[in-house]
């Protein structure tokens, strides 16, 4: 089970948050988002990329940013590399009266490109609150 799993379905239910995309030092900006909680296809715990995965269930993000990000994706993808760059998508979330910082460590699964945007559809590893 993800840790801080309650963030996340706060995050599901919150409406017009805006995101960023952050690798490395580079932010991109989020134009659409979905996120949904749904099964994987791992039936025992396996190592990708130097991230384990046990569960069976995972929240996964289509994310849509700007064409720039087209160049990352390579350093994104497991793809010709051993290892794969994490994602950061971070918004604000207000909970009981107080706007917090929330941010996501996420990995890319697979990136749609079009003559105006990419689609990226990410992986939720760990929900961080500040």
């Amino acid at each position: 089970m993800l840790e801080n799993e309650e963030i996340m379905v706060k995050l599901l239910e919150a409406q017009n948050l805006s995101y960023m995309l952050s690798i490395d030092e580079k932010s991109y900006s989020v134009q659409g988002i979905v996120i949904a909680k749904s099964k994987i296809p791992v039936r025992e715990p396996t190592t990708r990329g130097g991230v384990y995965f046990t569960d069976v269930e995972a929240y996964k993000i289509k994310a849509q940013t700007d064409i720039s990000i087209k160049n990352e994706i390579p350093k994104l993808m497991l793809g010709p590399n051993t290892d794969f760059k994490p994602i950061l998508l971070r918004t604000r979330l207000k909970i009981k009266d107080h706007e917090h910082l929330v941010s996501m460590t996420t990995h890319l699964t697979n990136a749609v490109n079009t003559k105006d945007w990419v689609e990226l559809n990410l992986i939720v590893d760990k929900v961080d609150l500040k």
